[in-house]
């Protein structure tokens, strides 16, 4: 419950504080996590800390709310509310929820008409894509996309959303959770025409590491050179650049389209 507009902001997590950037709200912001590094004015702000907080700097700065997202762990949000400070917790699945997310940080901020703008734009954006892969007679490829080795998107996570967006089968899209682990033997026996791995801080994976997997040779991605990085950041932070990766791995799954 909020009194009036967030004034004092301490985003804990990189994609709260693209968000409330993106919306307008950057001079709200007051705190970040260790890992909130975009746009690059986020980095002048105090750090409180990341999966762990330090819950006496974020009182240190008075904030009059706390943002995340839902990778936060529930126990360091019960510290935080244990201190009277209420948090916004942003946790989107799809594409639809991230323009929600959108208009929620303008609303919470007081950038109503910011936000109302960038969610517009996006949807556009998404709409112009949607319009190319999802037409009549475009393949739609058997996709892999890593993030770690061997772990990668699967149903109701927006990883799986944006692939369908792209306009092709992602190969996890039946797994058992939002964020499974495969098996080797699994990704080779659903032989992607396509695999995509993710590059930043939490991985070290790369072409030739993949290609020179046991059995991976027979796998028509490995064996055509299928193989595309993508920037983790735009895969992992389901902000608004959530959009730039889409329009990317729309041109990585559709080359025919996109030349």
């Amino acid at each position: 419950v909020l009194d009036g507009v967030a004034e004092r902001i301490v985003s804990v997590a990189p994609t709260t504080t693209e968000l409330m950037y993106a919306v307008g709200a950057g001079d709200h912001l007051v705190g970040r996590d260790d890992y909130s590094d975009y746009p690059a004015e986020a980095l002048d702000l105090p750090s409180v800390g990341s999966f762990t907080l330090n819950i006496e700097a974020i009182l240190g700065l008075e904030p009059d709310l706390v943002v995340c997202s839902d990778l936060v762990p529930q126990q360091q949000l019960s510290l935080i509310t244990n201190e009277s400070i209420p948090y916004f917790l942003f946790a989107a699945r799809t594409m639809e929820d991230i323009y929600k997310d959108v208009r929620l940080a303008g609303l919470i901020t007081g950038h109503v008409q910011e936000a109302d703008a960038l969610a517009e734009s996006l949807e556009a954006r998404v709409e112009a894509v949607k319009a190319v892969t999802l037409a009549d007679g475009v393949s739609k490829p058997k996709v892999y996309i890593e993030y770690y080795p061997l772990w990668t998107y699967g149903p109701g996570s927006f990883g799986d959303d944006l692939i369908t967006l792209a306009g092709a089968e992602n190969i996890a899209h039946e797994a058992g959770s939002e964020y499974p682990e495969l098996t080797s033997e699994f990704i080779i026996a659903a032989d992607p025409d396509i695999i995509i791995y993710t590059v930043g801080v939490m991985t070290t994976t790369n072409a030739t590491e993949i290609s020179s997997r046991e059995g991976w040779d027979q796998i028509t991605a490995v064996e055509e050179g299928a193989i595309y990085s993508i920037d983790d950041n735009i895969m992992s932070r389901y902000g608004p650049r959530i959009v730039d990766g889409l329009e990317q791995l729309a041109q990585m799954i559709h080359p025919e389209i996109y030349p």
